[in-house]
């Protein structure tokens, strides 16, 4: 439409231009004038006719692009609308689940927490104390990947705990031994120019003293790993030690949420384990491996933070035979 006004406009003042032309030359003579104006004239008359054939050849290109653009902006509508919709019908289904002070609940522990456990294992050495069978020994090993959920690059806060039960009867065997933090070395070969590149970072007891605070029977630690990027993660592995009676149970609790367990035990032959024995993990969990000294447990469910699952053992009543070899 412009280029056909610019093309009309173009002939009226080809001709408003030659009239003013043949009416100076009424009043003077000079040669150069009358090549000026026989130039200007030309040029805007040539200008009118290229537009108006640049816009009968490109109409069907700029059609093409109206309607390649009109779709484009149709599709990004669509996927807004579903996501509001989808969002809407979420917040709609808590709404009506649940009441507000517990999805604020959910919100502040689940939702606003920039942190997940991922590939969570945990490894038990159960053995009895040959000084006092009516106890065990546990040896502990957890390993996790500590992600960072948050569109941020953060610091993040690395919960240990170690108590002290029976330690007036066994001084010293309830230990937080060794901390150990691993980034993520495929992100730290990517990054050429060596910013954020951490060596892993091993703490022994003597380090780990400064992070401890007293808190009642058990001391508890709040270590603050390397700056991690959004969307990385570092490997952290714990190892500690405890006392507890030869026929007790254990309920293990997560800090954060964590996905994904596997739960090895490693115990004395005259020992019977069990795990996952309360609801809902009896469903979810699955035991992959079971024989006289160990057994091994997988769970492919998320543990929200504060839950938890059980861990047993027992000393295995004695058979006839071997009370009377008794």
């Amino acid at each position: 439409m412009v280029p056909g006004l610019l093309l009309s406009v173009s002939i009226v003042s080809y001709l408003l231009l030659y009239t003013l032309r043949e009416t100076i030359k009424l009043q003077t003579s000079l040669p150069v004038l009358d090549r000026i104006w026989s130039d200007v004239t030309t040029t805007v008359l040539l200008a009118g006719i290229v537009l108006a054939t640049w816009e009968r050849s490109s109409r069907k290109d700029m059609e093409r692009f109206v309607r390649r653009l009109s779709q484009e902006q149709r599709e990004i509508s669509e996927k807004m609308l579903e996501s509001v919709l989808e969002r809407g019908s979420v917040r709609a289904m808590l709404a009506e689940k649940i009441t507000e002070p517990v999805f604020l609940s959910i919100q502040r522990q689940i939702i606003d927490v920039p942190v997940v456990n991922r590939d969570y294992r945990l490894s038990l050495k159960i053995h009895r104390l040959a000084a006092d069978p009516d106890f065990v020994s546990i040896k502990i090993f957890e390993r996790y990947r500590l992600c960072n959920t948050s569109p941020e690059s953060r610091v993040l806060d690395l919960h240990c705990m170690s108590d002290f039960n029976y330690e007036d009867r066994f001084p010293g065997h309830g230990r937080l031994t060794e901390v150990r933090l691993q980034p993520n070395r495929l992100r730290d070969r990517l990054r050429l120019d060596g910013v954020g590149s951490i060596d892993d970072k091993t703490l022994d007891e003597t380090l780990l003293a400064e992070y401890a605070e007293r808190l009642g029977s058990a001391l508890e630690y709040h270590i603050p790993t390397p700056r991690v990027d959004p969307g990385d993660e570092i490997m952290i592995m714990v190892r500690r030690t405890k006392i507890q009676r030869a026929n007790d149970v254990n309920f293990w609790r997560v800090l954060q949420a964590t996905e994904n367990v596997e739960l090895d035990i490693e115990h004395d032959e005259e020992l019977e384990v069990k795990a996952f024995q309360s609801a809902p993990w009896r469903a979810f969990s699955k035991q992959d491996h079971s024989d006289r000294t160990q057994a091994i447990w997988t769970m492919n469910h998320a543990i929200l933070p504060h839950q938890g699952f059980d861990i047993s053992w027992r000393v295995k009543s004695a058979t006839p035979d071997e009370a009377d070899a008794a």
